[in-house]
C-alpha cells in the first residue's frame, strides 16, 4: 500500500471516529438531561409520599376520633406531639423574621 492510500485510510478512519465521537456527545447530552428530569419526577413522587403519609396520619387520627374507644392517651400523645412540632417552626419562622 503507497503512503497516499495509506493516508487516506488514516483520514477516513479519523473523520468516522470524529463522527462517531460527536455522536457519543449527543447521546451523552440526551442522557444528563434524562437524569436531571427523573431526578426532579423522584423528588416530586417523594413529596406525594409525604403528603400522603400526612394524610394517612391525619386519617388514622380521625378514626381514633370517631371511635372514641380507642387508645385515647395515644391520640392525645400524637396531637400533642404535633403542637409540639408546630410551635417549634412557629419559633422558628419567628426567629428567621426578627434576624431579616
Amino acid at each position: 500500500m503507497l503512503l497516499p492510500e495509506k493516508a487516506s485510510l488514516i483520514k477516513l478512519k479519523v473523520k468516522a471516529i470524529l463522527q462517531q465521537q460527536e455522536q457519543l456527545q449527543k447521546d451523552y447530552l440526551l442522557a444528563q438531561a434524562e437524569v436531571e428530569k427523573l431526578k426532579e419526577i423522584i423528588a416530586e413522587q417523594t413529596k406525594r409520599i409525604e403528603i400522603l403519609e400526612d394524610k394517612n396520619k391525619i386519617s388514622k387520627l380521625a378514626d381514633g376520633i370517631q371511635l372514641g374507644k380507642r387508645d385515647i392517651t395515644e391520640l392525645k400523645l400524637a396531637i400533642n406531639s404535633y403542637i409540639r412540632e408546630i410551635d417549634e417552626c412557629l419559633k422558628l419562622l419567628n426567629h428567621f423574621t426578627d434576624n431579616n
